[in-house]
């Protein structure tokens, strides 16, 4: 079973979380920082690949530039960026911010006073972000492949501090439930990734005779399993503030599967 998830349901169930204790032993945290890079540009449209291409080969031949450095990607999200240099930014624990070397604050400086040959700024907007998560996971889990309206969202997974790879611990979430024998999903996005359990028709939502919607038992008999009771952020519980004041854990919740992208 895979190392990271290898805790058993028992264990996962009193600890309140998984994610937190076991990230380091595939490297998705790191004492170290998380990588990052220097957006230079983004581009839509169905000539975005190409145009940043273009742009890229052009910042390449530029004095001052690190040819090797400038990269490109095309996003889930249909946006083509290019990217200038990799750098690790460590976390301070006490105030929770990164660091900026100062390699790349040279560098960043530099991308943002380059212009084209009119004068015009190329890439005022430049600025340090992430460097960009790739799709993992088996495609036969990706949750837009169901033929269903919903799916049972149980886990989300996002960037926070030296936590870096979202989409990586999504997938391998998603291994590990199967693993127990839950039928499990995962979903990516730029920004975080989702887990979900199971999958539904439009009748997973019920109105009842006081006129209020309910979800259906087999969803709620899912919710009862103390191993999908949850919306877990980054492997734990995570609570939020109710109208009493009181704090309550967030439970797992019904999702519209989101449709394959068109191609743009």
């Amino acid at each position: 079973m895979n190392e990271r998830w290898s805790r058993s349901k028992s264990a996962l169930r009193s600890s309140g979380g998984l994610l937190a204790a076991t990230l380091s032993l595939t490297g998705c945290a790191s004492p170290s920082g998380a990588p990052w890079t220097i957006l230079c540009l983004e581009r839509q449209g169905p000539d975005r690949l190409r145009f940043a291409e273009e742009v890229a080969a052009s910042l390449r031949r530029t004095d001052g530039i690190r040819p090797a450095d400038v990269f490109v990607a095309d996003g889930s999200d249909h946006v083509a960026r290019v990217y200038y240099g990799r750098f690790r930014r460590p976390l301070d624990p006490e105030s929770g911010r990164f660091g900026t070397p100062r390699a790349m604050q040279s560098d960043l400086e530099t991308i943002k006073q380059l212009g084209t040959a009119e004068g015009r700024p190329a890439f005022l907007g430049a600025r340090a972000i992430r460097v960009p998560q790739p799709n993992v996971g088996l495609p036969e889990w990706d949750l837009r492949r169901l033929d269903a309206r919903y799916s049972l969202q149980v886990a989300v997974f996002e960037p926070r501090g030296a936590f870096w790879e979202f989409k990586r611990a999504a997938a391998e979430y998603c291994a590990y439930l199967r693993g127990l024998g839950y039928d499990a999903f995962y979903y990516h996005t730029e920004a975080s990734s989702i887990v979900g359990v199971g999958a539904f028709g439009a009748d997973a939502v019920v109105t009842r005779s006081d006129g209020r919607t309910y979800y259906a038992a087999a969803v709620e008999a899912l919710q009862s399993d103390e191993l999908l009771k949850h919306n877990l952020l980054n492997g734990a519980v995570y609570s939020v503030l109710a109208e009493d004041g009181e704090r309550v854990p967030v439970p797992s919740r019904l999702v519209e599967i989101p449709r394959p992208d068109p191609i743009r």
